[in-house]
């Protein structure tokens, strides 16, 4: 005689199904399929043992999205409240039934926003009613952002309908209000800023205006303070934190004052106006020098504003503590400005050396250097030069770029850079301009000592061990760790910092010409290397992966 308990475990497990599901007729006439809401931690499908055998496959549960399996693999969970979506599939004789979940609610990963999805009622099953809705959202933790009467609305209409609401989006979180920077407001017309961003996207290529004057008493403009913002709210009701603005640090002299408590700045004496930047003020008195700066001048050293009608040449010096309005060329001259500098003519000359405090606003440059504190505008053609900023780089769109290194911390707007024939230009943005160069001399040295290292074993082969290759190899790998740890990104010192990401999400490579195969990009601490031209593109960093993002403009 059998045992009974020993027949019964032979028999295949059979699948019951613990929700409810039906068709239902939408206003239009169709057919719909249509199942219960089923709460959260709720069982949906058990595997049993039926009282007597019958000829069916064996089965198995195997989990969805947002479910979960039991230990002994008998019954399947909903890990959210919402709707199951049961498929069955068939293979090597087993049946297996998996059951996902389409969730009522569901949160944005950032949980400013919330969607709601509705099936027709299935009857005999739960109402989903306004009450069961509110405790539903009250424990997922939905708090903030949406309208009761909005989702009993939305309760109505599929019930009218009887058709599927899907992902409606019905709460949304309140974005921060960051606060403003501080700046100041001129009470007097300073003219155009070339290189400005304008508030419709495009540069302001304007003449910048020289030399206003001012009176003793005269204010000149008012500091105004930069205000906290407002925080944001997610939809579970938690603060989020705006970001302040920036107080600016005013910096005046000579003969301007500024009142801590009032935020006024006023000339002490008459005088001409110089803005090194934005924040930074000077009144001082002008000097004109009509013709050239030869050995009839000799050098100039200005406490002064300084107007030149002629140029500047070979092997002579013009130091200027305001702003400088050159009107013809700087050849193979040194210039140190510490206000603006404005350059009708041109840099011209492998030596010629060029320093400013503030803005510099340049015809054109062939060979020399240039380092500006502030925003530098190229109107015509750069060759062969080395440019470097701690604002942007702005040419004008009909402007040629030819070889060299353009270096700034802002961003750079270029017309056409290259060509077949021309050594590769390197264009550099988001970076520390001197960082960047001293980047360059250590990438040089490790060439240098890479060279020197490959003829050494050319000589003596590698089985021959000397001292002095295991010292280059050292050299080598120490200048490597070196380049690896070195931040370009200003304002940063280590690499994978939140501020390297927000810094870098402002800065751009724009080009509204044809920039040439070759030219090598680099935002930040990445690079790129045009393998084939590009005409109208705007290059920035993608903030997750660091790589090159292109944008036509």
């Amino acid at each position: 005689m059998k045992n009974n308990d020993s027949e019964r475990c032979t028999i295949p497990r059979i699948p019951k199904i613990l929700f409810e599901s039906g068709k239902v007729t939408s206003a239009d006439g169709s057919r719909l399929d249509t199942v219960e809401l089923i709460r959260k931690d709720q069982p949906l499908i058990s595997l049993i043992t039926p009282d007597e055998a019958f000829n069916v496959l064996p089965s198995k549960l195997e989990r969805g999205e947002h479910t979960s399996l039991a230990k002994d693999g008998n019954t399947l969970f909903t890990d959210v409240d919402g709707y199951p979506q049961l498929t069955v599939s068939t293979q090597k004789g087993v049946e297996t039934f998996t059951v996902t979940m389409v969730p009522l609610c569901t949160i944005s990963t950032n949980k400013m926003a919330a969607s709601i999805t509705l099936y027709p009622h299935v009857r005999g099953a739960q109402k989903l009613n306004p009450t069961l809705l509110q405790e539903i959202l009250a424990e997922s933790e939905i708090r903030f952002g949406f309208s009761s009467d909005h989702l009993q609305r939305l309760l109505h209409k599929c019930k009218e309908s009887q058709s599927i609401i899907f992902q409606h989006t019905f709460a949304n979180g309140l974005l921060p209000m960051n606060g403003k920077d501080s700046f100041l407001r001129f009470a007097i017309e300073v003219g155009p800023l070339p290189g400005k961003m304008l508030g419709n996207g495009k540069i302001d290529f304007r003449e910048r205006k020289m030399f206003v004057g001012v009176t003793k008493g005269q204010t000149i403009a008012t500091r105004i303070p930069a205000t906290d913002g407002t925080p944001g709210i997610d939809i579970t009701g938690s603060k989020i934190e705006q970001l302040p603005g920036r107080s600016i640090a005013v910096t005046v002299s000579d003969d301007a004052t500024y009142d801590e408590n009032t935020g006024l700045i006023t000339a002490s004496h008459g005088g001409i106006l110089s803005l090194v930047n934005e924040n930074s003020i000077k009144v001082c008195a002008k000097q004109v020098i009509s013709g050239n700066i030869d050995y009839n001048t000799g050098n100039i050293e200005s406490q002064d504003a300084v107007e030149i009608g002629g140029t500047i040449l070979p092997g002579f010096k013009v130091r200027t503590h305001g702003d400088l309005l050159l009107g013809g060329n700087a050849r193979s001259a040194k210039i140190k400005c510490l206000g603006s500098l404005v350059i009708k003519g041109g840099i011209l000359g492998e030596k010629c050396r060029v320093k400013v405090q503030g803005d510099a606003d340049v015809s054109f440059m062939e060979q020399g250097r240039l380092r500006a504190k502030g925003t530098v505008v190229i109107r015509k053609q750069a060759y062969y030069a080395r440019i470097m900023a701690d604002g942007d780089i702005r040419c004008e769109e009909r402007s040629q770029i030819m070889a060299g290194e353009l270096m700034c911390a802002g961003s750079i707007s270029v017309g056409a850079v290259g060509s077949e024939n021309s050594p590769a230009a390197l264009l550099a943005a988001g970076i520390s301009p001197g960082k960047y160069l001293r980047y360059l001399k250590m990438k040089s040295q490790l060439q240098d000592i890479m060279a020197e290292l490959k003829l050494l074993t050319q000589r003596f082969g590698l089985k021959k061990k000397i001292e002095e290759r295991k010292s280059l190899e050292e050299a080598i790998d120490n200048l490597t760790k070196d380049m690896k740890k070195l931040n370009l990104v200003p304002t940063t010192s280590a690499v994978g910092r939140d501020s390297e990401k927000k810094y870098l999400q402002n800065i751009s490579i724009t080009v509204k010409g044809t920039m040439a195969a070759g030219t090598m990009l680099q935002i930040g601490n990445s690079t790129k290397t045009l393998r084939r031209p590009r005409r109208n593109t705007c290059f920035t960093i993608d903030e997750y992966s660091d790589l090159f993002v292109e944008g036509d403009i």
